[in-house]
């Protein structure tokens, strides 16, 4: 398993967020005008984050990455805190924020994504000598604090309406669920990733089952509320009649 591991991680990784979003370009058609399309793009900004960010598995392949293998983008943390800790997490925001009807609950993840994004780069601007060698918990886990507030917002809002009757037929539900089980359990893990020395490879593999187990999860979960899932304006409709 730890060879499998070591060898397969990243391209495993991959392989799960290109099905999703394989099948969001497949139903980008049935969801046209609905918010959906915006988190098949969210989809596609994944899929892009996970090419970028596995450069530093090419330094002995590609000598034009020589240069960056000598700076201090060696590493990818920076890349990782940028792409999916920050801006991933504002993305998610603006999708519920288009997805909730409550203004107040809307009003909540607008401005308190506002103070997340200030935060973040207020920090990182002031720890800026460890941006490079390592991921910042404190960000991580205030960005896991509006992750799981969509979540919560969104299943007050349903819990309260009559779209509870078919919840299991709004794609809005399958995302709501898979990144609340995804950030609750991963978030977590950010408190141990500054004390355990990067060469502990009992913890990192762990760590990797752990994410590749929620991927898996995450992703499959994504796959089919894309594809079972009907837009709002049909599931409004049958609920009339």
């Amino acid at each position: 398993m730890e060879e499998f591991l070591k060898g397969n991680y990243s391209i495993l990784t991959k392989l799960f967020i290109l099905v999703t979003v394989v099948s969001g370009l497949i139903s980008f058609k049935k969801y046209k005008g609905t918010p959906v399309t915006f988190f098949i793009k969210i989809l596609i900004y994944l899929f892009i984050i996970e090419l970028v960010g596995c450069y530093p598995l090419f330094y002995s392949t590609f000598k034009f990455l020589e240069p960056i293998y000598n700076s201090v983008f060696r590493q990818n943390y920076w890349w990782y805190t940028i792409a999916f800790d920050l801006i991933a997490i504002v993305l998610f925001s603006i999708l519920f924020q288009k997805i909730i009807c409550n203004k107040l609950y809307v009003m909540i993840l607008k401005y308190s994504t506002y103070a997340f994004v200030s935060f973040s780069i207020l920090y990182i601007i002031f720890h800026h000598d460890i941006f490079f060698i390592q991921f910042f918990p404190v960000i991580q886990i205030t960005g896991a604090i509006i992750i799981l507030s969509c979540s919560i917002f969104y299943f007050i809002e349903l819990l309260l309406s009559d779209h509870i009757l078919h919840f299991y037929k709004s794609v809005y539900f399958y995302i709501a669920i898979s990144i609340f089980i995804w950030w609750i359990v991963i978030t977590p893990l950010t408190f141990y990733d500054v004390y355990i020395v990067g060469s502990d490879w009992n913890y990192i593999i762990l760590k990797w089952q752990i994410y590749l187990s929620l991927n898996f999860m995450m992703y499959t979960t994504f796959t089919i509320g894309l594809l079972v899932s009907k837009p709002e304006d049909l599931i409004k409709l049958e609920s009339q009649k």
